[in-house]
């Protein structure tokens, strides 16, 4: 029983001290401006997915 509460005690400590370095931010290739434009890019298409399918169904309805 010792042992199992020593493995997660080590277990705790190794998370709170990844977690303190950075955790996994430092481990992501794209950089958050790319991250963002990603973002924004997804959104965009999204908005342009929309407008389309509304003039579709405009289109449709007359």
């Amino acid at each position: 029983m010792r042992i199992i509460g020593l493995v997660l005690a080590l277990g705790a400590i190794s998370w709170v001290l990844y977690q303190m370095a950075g955790g996994g931010e430092a481990e992501t290739v794209i950089s958050a401006e790319q991250q963002k434009s990603i973002d924004k890019a997804r959104d965009l298409e999204q908005t342009m997915k929309d407008a389309a399918q509304r003039s579709m169904q405009e289109a449709e309805g007359d």
